[in-house]
C-alpha cells in the first residue's frame, strides 16, 4: 500500500516517466498495461475498471483487471454491463454526463456505506473491496467512468490520497479520450476481450487474462496458483481454440483498435 511518506517519488521522476509511457502508447495495444501501472504506482490500487456509457443506455466494459484475482475482474464486469450498472448510485450522473457535458473530470470517493445493500454485496462485499474513487469523463457521444477500488488489505483511500489522483484526473481525461475515441463505446478493448474469452474454461481464461496484463507464462502461473507444466498446457489448449498462436497475437485479437492519428 502507498504511504504518503512516498508521495515526493510518486509525483517525481519516476511518475513523469509512467506517465510519458502512457503518452507514448495511446493507440496501441500496450496502452491499457502503461495505464495500470501509472494507477497502481500513484494509487496503490488493487482493481481497475474503465466503462463507457453511451446513447440508448449502453454500457460497455473497456478495461477490467484484478492482478490477483483476474476471472474476478472479468466477472463483476460482465455482471456490471448486463445490467448491475443502474444500481450504481453514480448512474444518474452518467446519463447527465452523457446528455450535459461538462468539463468537470474531479474524482469522487464512494464509501460502501452510501451504496445499496444489494449493489454493496455483489460489487463490493463479495470480492472484499472496501472503497472506490471514480472519475466520470465526458467524451463524444459517451461518458467514460473510471473506478478505482482497495481491498481489506490496502484499507479505504485517505483524503491526501483523494488529492492525489485529483492531481491526476486532467491527465486520466485526456489519455481516455484520445484512446478510445475511434472505438463505440460498447465495442471496446475490454468488451472484444470478454467476448473472446468467453468461450474458455474458467482456469484457460483466467491464464490468458494474465497473460494480457503483461505476465510471463511463469509469473502468470503463480499468480494463478498452476504449476507451470499446467499453466503451459492451459495455454496450449486456449491458443488451440482461439485459433492464435502467441501473446502478441492473442493481444491483436482481444484490442483490435488501429492506432489513432
Amino acid at each position: 500500500m502507498a504511504t504518503l511518506t512516498d508521495r515526493d517519488d510518486r509525483m517525481g521522476a519516476t511518475a513523469f516517466r509512467a506517465a510519458g509511457a502512457c503518452v507514448d502508447a495511446i493507440g496501441r495495444p500496450d496502452f491499457e498495461d502503461a495505464l495500470l501501472a501509472l494507477l497502481r504506482r500513484q494509487t496503490g490500487i488493487e482493481q481497475c475498471m474503465l466503462f463507457a456509457y453511451g446513447h440508448g443506455d449502453r454500457m460497455g466494459c473497456l478495461l477490467a483487471a484484478n492482478p490477483r484475482k483476474p476471472a474476478l475482474a472479468q466477472r463483476l464486469a460482465r455482471r456490471y454491463v448486463g445490467g448491475g450498472f443502474r444500481n450504481d448510485p453514480n448512474y444518474p450522473r452518467l446519463r447527465q454526463l452523457l446528455t450535459r457535458p461538462t468539463d468537470d473530470a474531479a474524482p469522487e470517493a464512494m464509501r460502501t456505506t452510501a451504496m445499496p445493500d444489494a449493489y454493496r454485496d455483489e460489487f463490493f462485499a463479495r470480492p472484499a473491496l472496501v472503497d472506490k474513487v471514480s472519475l466520470r469523463v465526458p467524451g463524444e457521444g459517451v461518458a467514460y467512468y473510471l473506478n478505482l477500488y482497495r481491498g481489506r488489505g490496502e484499507g479505504a483511500f485517505t483524503g491526501d490520497e483523494v488529492h492525489e489522483i485529483s492531481a491526476l484526473a486532467p491527465l486520466l481525461a485526456s489519455l481516455m479520450r484520445r484512446h478510445y475515441s475511434d472505438g463505440p463505446p460498447t465495442e471496446g478493448p475490454g468488451t472484444a476481450e470478454s467476448r473472446l474469452l468467453e468461450t474458455l474454461s474458467t482456469r484457460e481464461r483466467e491464464l490468458c487474462t494474465l497473460l494480457l496484463r503483461g505476465h510471463t507464462l511463469k509469473s502468470a502461473a503463480a499468480a494463478a496458483g498452476m504449476n507451470p507444466g499446467t499453466a503451459e498446457t492451459y495455454r496450449r489448449r486456449a491458443y488451440h481454440k482461439l485459433g492464435v498462436h502467441s501473446r502478441a497475437e492473442l493481444a491483436r485479437r482481444c484490442h483490435p483498435h488501429p492506432p489513432a492519428g
